[in-house]
């Protein structure tokens, strides 16, 4: 199992979300791909923050309520943004999500996003690693 990097787990599908993006475009894609949030970045991919579900939540309920106009990421996104390194294992991510509680980090290879793993995918590592030790 030490030998399985994040690298090996992670979806390099992920939504392209940036500074820019609309709040209703970000709700959008994050549902289209099933993410509870998703990095947003930069035009080189570099990580300028990350935005979830959760701090959509009130400018969503504010903005519905009041009517008062378009939103863009830049005005709620989370920073600076935890993220792992691709060549981190999944050991020492699993014991890295036992201390923080984000449930999708942004994947960096050589300070850009290319791609994003969430917890369900590490516990499904962690599993097919259990069931391989108890065959």
């Amino acid at each position: 199992m030490s030998k399985l990097y994040v690298r090996d787990i992670m979806s390099p599908d992920f939504p392209l979300l940036t500074a820019e993006t609309e709040l209703t475009d970000a709700i959008s894609l994050l549902q289209k791909h099933h993410l509870i949030g998703a990095p947003v970045i930069d035009a080189q991919r570099h990580l300028v923050g990350f935005i979830s579900e959760q701090q959509l939540l009130k400018p969503l309920l504010n903005s519905s309520y009041f009517c008062d106009g378009k939103v863009q990421l830049r005005d709620l996104l989370a920073t600076p943004a935890l993220s792992i390194e691709a060549a981190t294992t999944v050991v020492d991510l699993a014991q890295r999500m036992q201390q923080n509680s984000p449930k999708v980090y942004p994947v960096l290879n050589e300070g850009k996003v290319i791609g994003i793993v969430t917890r369900s995918q590490v516990v499904a590592a962690l599993k097919e690693s259990y069931l391989s030790c108890a065959g």
